[in-house]
């Protein structure tokens, strides 16, 4: 019997792999917010477009009309498993917070440490909707047969802001970060993501 699979020649042309780099402000030419690399990842990241879909029911028919399918908005997120962790990263999880002039560090019993300092992250809400920087952040990744990448991005992402961080012997604290894509209010016909897909024009 003939085996049954979906493999073709061109199959191993167009593989997605590895874990690739998470960039922050993607295709950033602001030499004031340049793009740069957010850091290295454990666990690798992931990209989700979630459409939110209302099916209009027509009395008679017993499924979904064709046409009768309205697209609501979407959702437009990304998680990136942070092991590389920095208070640039933590501002970032947490929407508002401020970091503010380096304090003298210390240790558990006060004792000032040389050459070290601490920066206090906090947030003060005083509005419910904070000032806040917004980024475009982007998943590159390598696509096999290929020497560009793949990109996955997000546009103006503000992070969910949770932020939860484990201490354990023996291992690494892991920071998972989710960011979700805003609508631009200047272009609210473009949707916060983009893919850019690569392929060869020979």
């Amino acid at each position: 019997m003939a085996r049954k699979t979906g493999l073709n020649p061109k199959t191993l042309q167009s593989i997605i792999m590895d874990a690739g780099v998470v960039y922050i402000n993607y295709g950033s030419t602001d030499p004031l917010k340049p793009q740069r690399k957010l850091g290295a990842t454990r666990g690798g990241s992931s990209f989700k477009l979630t459409s939110t879909t209302h099916d209009m029911a027509v009395d008679g028919i017993t499924g979904i009309a064709r046409g009768a399918r309205r697209f609501l908005g979407i959702t437009a997120e990304m998680t990136c498993n942070m092991v590389e962790i920095s208070k640039e990263l933590l501002q970032m999880a947490l929407p508002g917070s401020t970091y503010g002039a380096p304090i003298p560090a210390t240790d558990e019993e006060g004792v000032t440490i040389t050459g070290e300092n601490h920066y206090m992250i906090q947030r003060k809400l005083t509005a419910t909707i904070p000032e806040i920087d917004y980024h475009d952040i982007a998943i590159v990744a390598e696509v096999s047969n290929t020497k560009a990448p793949v990109v996955c991005g997000l546009k103006n992402t503000i992070s969910d802001g949770g932020l939860e961080l484990s201490f354990q012997d023996g291992d690494e604290s892991v920071l998972a970060l989710t960011l979700t894509g805003t609508v631009d209010p200047f272009d609210p016909d473009t949707e916060g993501w983009f893919i850019l897909y690569p392929e060869k024009s020979v």
